[in-house]
């Protein structure tokens, strides 16, 4: 297990880093990739004999959200998600009607809220990416919320007493959460010099937003991870998927970077205009 966890960070590490640097198509095009396959293990999560919900309509929800995005970024994306809802609409009144899925509008809801969850939301990375020195910025983002998932591990191992939650994850404290919040911010500070020093006095990057963004990170980036472990307690699974060999499915690793993703495009475009 410890092995393949290592084996896929070490992978994953330099693609990644890869991938983003090149930015443009390729990078739009992989997070459109891995979206799509969220949206798969969203609709196997949820899915029931008596409710079974089109990971197909979902995938294309979130795919023409991010798409529309990629090209045109928030000037379109009313009509598609319009668009998306109308479409929606159909193929489930054709199901109940016509094919007797007597639970479709219970299906249709959870279509367009893991549209809206999965598809709106991840197409912050798109929107992050395109920003001025929007590479950096979310390498920055990466950093702050791996430090914030590793200090959480740590602390919470080792002095963890308090549990953070009763039901969802039951491992979680706030003595973990709290050593969480004070990893991103130290790891914030030091990458954001760095950050700073390889982008350039341009780029307007600093410890001290380093430090900003990487408190503001990891105080909301639970939110990601307490949603999907709701989801899975509820539909009595472990993973949303295996697509990486022991981190388990897409929707697992991007749960928090979901959450990530928002919060950082938020600071940088609202908050730190108005830092001198």
């Amino acid at each position: 297990m410890l092995r393949d966890r290592l084996v896929v960070i070490l992978i994953l590490i330099p693609l990644g880093t890869g991938i983003l640097l090149a930015g443009g198509v390729v990078f739009d095009a992989l997070i459109t990739a891995f979206l799509v396959m969220a949206a798969f293990e969203y609709a196997r999560l949820f899915s029931t004999p008596d409710k079974p919900v089109p990971a197909g309509i979902l995938a294309a929800g979130c795919a023409i959200l991010a798409v529309v995005r990629a090209f045109w970024g928030f000037d379109h994306t009313g009509i598609a998600l319009c668009a998306v809802i109308f479409l929606s609409m159909i193929w489930f009144l054709i199901r109940f009607e016509r094919a007797g899925e007597k639970r479709s509008a219970t299906a249709m809801g959870i279509t367009l809220g893991g549209t809206l969850y999965l598809g709106w939301l991840a197409a912050y990375f798109i929107s992050l990416r395109q920003l001025p020195y929007g590479f950096w910025w979310m390498l920055l983002g990466m950093v702050t919320v791996g430090a914030a998932d590793s200090g959480a591990y740590l602390i919470g191992k080792a002095w963890g007493r308090h549990p953070l939650t009763r039901y969802l994850s039951p491992k979680k404290t706030w003595e973990g959460y709290a050593g969480g919040v004070a990893a991103s911010a130290l790891a914030g500070s030091a990458f954001g010099w760095l950050v700073g020093f390889a982008a350039g006095a341009a780029s307007g990057i600093t410890p001290l937003k380093g430090l900003i963004l990487g408190i503001l990170i990891s105080t909301f980036a639970p939110l990601g991870d307490l949603a999907i472990s709701m989801i899975k307690r509820e539909m009595a699974q472990k993973d949303s998927g295996d697509f990486f060999p022991g981190h388990g499915g897409v929707l697992d690793r991007i749960d928090s970077w979901l959450v990530m993703a928002v919060i950082a495009y938020y600071t940088v475009i609202g908050l730190f205009p108005l830092l001198p």
